[in-house]
């Protein structure tokens, strides 16, 4: 919708639309510069078990996503934590599954696991992983969805913001966001945060 209306300078309905679009990019940026403040101001000293976000995410999204029959498949270590706050895990993964369950055919599976990377280092690295069974995207259109504003369908409802928002949010607590293709035949979206 932005691409069109940026491409008919003169019509004032494409002009609101770009503003619009303008208004709701310096919300998340407001939004972003919290959660960065907050990072830096609050000691890492915040533990959010996993599981249960991850279990009530993904029966919400179902719920939401009933009318396309979607079932979501969980699989999480009950002793898996985050290493920060719960709004931020809970914003980060409902964004993944929320995307996961557009795009899904009929399925979605969520995996969370615990790992050490290097033996010879202390913590532990979270990875939640969200599995879908749609089409995927190449992976031109993996860079180019991880860009703040870029949608690739404008068919499907949403601001074109989410992995973005979680690539942004993982990056303040030193985490990342990794895209791929699942062995679902869909999108891989592998969430890597640190963990507790």
């Amino acid at each position: 919708m932005v691409n069109e209306a940026a491409a008919r300078p003169r019509d004032p309905f494409a002009n609101k639309v770009l503003e619009q679009a303008d208004i709701m990019r310096d919300q998340v940026a407001r939004h972003l510069e919290r959660a960065r403040l907050a990072a830096r101001l609050t000691v890492v000293g915040s533990i959010t078990d996993v599981a249960p976000v991850v279990t009530a995410l993904a029966r919400t999204m179902e719920k939401i996503h009933h009318d396309r029959g979607v079932a979501i498949e969980v699989h999480a270590d009950v002793e898996a934590r985050f290493r920060g706050e719960r709004p931020d895990l809970e914003e980060m993964i409902g964004n993944l599954v929320d995307n996961a369950c557009k795009w899904a055919s009929a399925r979605v599976a969520i995996d969370v696991v615990r790992e050490r990377p290097d033996p010879s280092r202390a913590g532990q690295v979270l990875r939640i992983v969200v599995d879908d069974d749609g089409r995927g995207l190449s992976p031109s259109e993996r860079e180019q969805v991880a860009h703040r504003g870029r949608r690739l369908d404008e068919t499907k409802p949403g601001s074109g913001l989410g992995l973005s928002i979680v690539v942004e949010l993982a990056g303040l607590y030193g985490g990342e966001l990794k895209l791929g293709t699942a062995p679902l035949g869909g999108l891989r979206a592998e969430l890597v945060l640190p963990g507790a």
